[in-house]
């Protein structure tokens, strides 16, 4: 089995279609069974849309419609069009540039029914602090999967005020259910690996149930997801290693691999992906 998680920065890149199509094409190469994607955008004027294979979570996820051109509807268009349809769902976290809807997106090879679910403290809807998480549940007769598409706050903001640490605690408190099961956790964390007594840290003292698949991987290609400063990171242009697959530490990790850095697959985002293979 191959998972694949990526922060697209949706829209915000130059020629945003011609790397839809590089993402299509490269999703049809690796087949993926589970995809995580994170700052999927839509334009907040663009028409409502429907999609056949869109399942709208549930929770208490705010009113936000799929339009035209959000990011995953075109990606999962494509692929459906070149004989690779999945499953898929998303979820809105805030208002992104002023323009967007700006969420968090998961693509499944097997039906699944979709959660979402605000972990921030921060409630409103146009301030860039409220996240949420996606949260699917493979159905079926196939293993299991419960997977978490993810895009979380700094450790701290400038205050000095604790913002993963209140998003991670929500986080365990919604997978509680799923501990017993395989489970993935994936997406941009905003906390970079190498810094000690911070977000990375706290993961791995609050959920010892979950495996980095870049520590535990047999094979790795790549480390770093972020090379220069970005979006966030204005300060920080040394590479960071913040876009991580957390996954069910029982599962053996075959490999690990950063793909979309120019090396493994075109850059398409100012993010890398990440790509884990299991078993």
């Amino acid at each position: 089995m191959k998972v694949l998680t990526l922060n697209t920065h949706a829209w915000m890149e130059e020629d945003p279609l011609e790397k839809i199509e590089q993402l299509i094409d490269w999703i049809v190469v690796n087949e993926y069974s589970f995809i995580a994607l994170q700052e999927i955008n839509q334009s907040m004027d663009a028409l409502a849309v429907n999609d056949p294979t869109f399942v709208r979570p549930t929770g208490d996820h705010p009113d936000v419609e799929i339009k035209a051109d959000n990011f995953a509807l075109l990606i999962v268009e494509g692929l459906r069009a070149k004989g690779l349809p999945y499953f898929w769902s998303w979820t809105a976290n805030h208002i992104g540039y002023d323009t967007y809807d700006e969420g968090v997106a998961i693509l499944s090879e097997y039906p699944i029914a979709a959660q979402s679910l605000r972990v921030s403290k921060c409630k409103d809807y146009a301030h860039h602090y409220t996240r949420r998480l996606l949260r699917a549940t493979t159905l079926g007769e196939q293993e299991n999967w419960t997977i978490v598409s993810c895009h979380y706050s700094w450790w701290q903001d400038a205050s000095g005020d604790e913002l993963f640490k209140h998003e991670w605690d929500q986080t365990l408190k919604s997978v509680e259910d799923a501990k017993s099961s395989p489970l993935l956790v994936m997406g941009d964390f905003n906390n970079e690996a190498s810094v000690s007594q911070e977000g990375y840290d706290y993961i791995k003292e609050t959920a010892p149930y979950l495996a980095d698949a870049f520590t535990k991987a047999t094979e790795k290609i790549g480390e770093a997801t972020v090379s220069s400063a970005i979006d966030g990171w204005d300060d920080h242009a040394e590479e960071k290693r913040i876009d991580y697959i957390f996954a069910d530490s029982e599962k053996e990790i075959a490999s690990y691999r950063v793909v979309f850095d120019g090396q493994n697959g075109p850059v398409v985002s100012d993010h890398f992906g990440v790509e884990a293979i299991f078993g």
